[in-house]
């Protein structure tokens, strides 16, 4: 187990297996919950960490089931499978609640559904880059429904697309080291199953409804886009921000899907600015 362990991460067990986490920042700091997208852990997060220490925040990572080195159960990947991992994790380390969440992509829906559980829970929320209904526009979902031609297309088209797309996408950044880090997480079995079930249960199709009854629990809510997101549209925010009036939207200048790892120093002012409004208010 310890072959899958990065040095300063922690790991505890869960009722549904493994997970992988860390804490940073100051111990009396208000704790702010870091929930990863689809295929990327908890390191998607390591150069905006930094920004919220200066901060003052007691940052909290954490590799969903299925990704980096949390394990991957046998089980369907939905929405209330990490909500459940996260809620679960807090209580074993004690944490007190309420707390802010920032959730980026898929973690912006977990985030929600936290928010809609347990509003009392959350003091504020920040959807990065929110999925609002990345499958809705793939044409290949429709295989990977169908058993065996599924498992098929998950090795010979998907992950071979995935692995070329975060090499290129990575590669730049820090001597490509993201890239042995996204690759290292490939190395404990059970990703592909994981996002597999991720493809088939709807969990990456349209969750709109979600953000709709998150709305309800009426907790401060920012919605962040980068300007050149090719994976969620402005038109895609501007359904997000119809079923979350209450919601501030910020559009972050010349930065894309994986703002929170490639342009830290640009999110980093926006989040300073809402977090600490929403720290003042609670």
């Amino acid at each position: 187990m310890n072959n899958f362990i990065d040095d300063g991460y922690a790991h505890v067990e869960l009722s549904m297996g493994l997970c992988h986490y860390k804490l940073d920042g100051p111990e009396d700091g208000t704790l702010l919950l870091l929930i990863h997208g689809a295929t990327v852990p908890a390191w998607e997060f390591d150069r905006l960490v930094p920004y919220l220490d200066e901060l003052g925040y007691r940052t909290l990572r954490v590799d969903l089931y299925g990704h980096g080195y949390s394990d991957r159960p046998m089980v369907q990947y939905d929405i209330a499978l990490f909500v459940g991992q996260m809620f679960e994790l807090l209580n074993s380390l004690g944490i007190a609640e309420p707390i802010h969440v920032l959730g980026h992509s898929l973690g912006a829906a977990v985030g929600a559904a936290m928010a809609c559980l347990r509003p009392q829970s959350i003091d504020c929320l920040v959807l990065a880059a929110p999925l609002v209904n990345y499958t809705g526009r793939m044409p290949v979902i429709r295989l990977l429904n169908i058993p065996v031609i599924g498992e098929v297309m998950m090795s010979a088209y998907v992950m071979p697309m995935l692995i070329r797309r975060r090499s290129r996408r990575y590669r730049e950044i820090e001597d490509g080291r993201f890239v042995q880090k996204f690759m290292r997480q490939l190395a404990k079995p059970g990703f592909d199953r994981a996002l597999l079930s991720l493809f088939r249960g709807g969990t990456l199709g349209n969750q709109l409804a979600l953000y709709k009854n998150a709305a309800l629990s009426k907790v401060p809510t920012l919605i962040l886009r980068g300007e050149h997101d090719a994976i969620v549209s402005r038109e895609q925010v501007r359904q997000l921000a119809d079923s979350m009036p209450h919601a501030r939207v910020v559009e972050v200048a010349a930065t894309a899907h994986a703002f929170m790892l490639t342009d830290p120093q640009a999110v980093a002012p926006v989040l300073k600015s809402f977090l600490g409004k929403c720290s003042t208010v609670s």
